[in-house]
């Protein structure tokens, strides 16, 4: 498990999980606009593979995967037992990307700011599989 990088085409892969609460999970998307920016969400694989602690965050490395930081503001920060499957988080081509991610208890959250700040956009869902974006002009 991990999350990896490579800088060659896949001929060869960096582990890059150093930084990260978890190494399991990871719905992912990367920036579309900066190659060293992307986004994560780790799960606690003993728990019922939710986000750690119980606390809501999405992960970002804006260095390629040397860093992490944790990006929370205005995601539920108490017993906020949520997962996220691989294919839940997704990120829009605007100038400034917006981040959605969706829960496998039915909420959607979603940031306008690159994951800076977050809220609740749809609630009491079906468990939610895959979140795609689109951008009409």
């Amino acid at each position: 498990c991990g999350m990896h990088r490579s800088d060659d085409a896949g001929r060869s892969w960096v582990e890059i999980t150093e930084g990260l609460p978890s190494d399991f999970g990871f719905a992912a998307a990367a920036h579309p606009h900066d190659r060293d920016s992307f986004y994560v969400i780790p799960l606690d694989p003993g728990h019922g593979r939710c986000m750690p602690e119980g606390r809501a965050a999405v992960w970002r490395t804006s260095d390629a995967g040397a860093t992490w930081q944790r990006l929370d503001r205005g995601l539920p920060q108490r017993d906020a037992h949520l997962g996220v499957l691989r294919e839940g988080l997704a990120i829009d081509t605007l100038d400034v990307p917006g981040l959605y991610f969706g829960t496998s208890t039915g909420q959607v959250f979603a940031s306008a700011d690159e994951g800076e700040n977050w809220s609740e956009i749809a609630s009491y869902l079906p468990a939610i599989s895959s979140v795609e974006v689109a951008v009409l002009a």
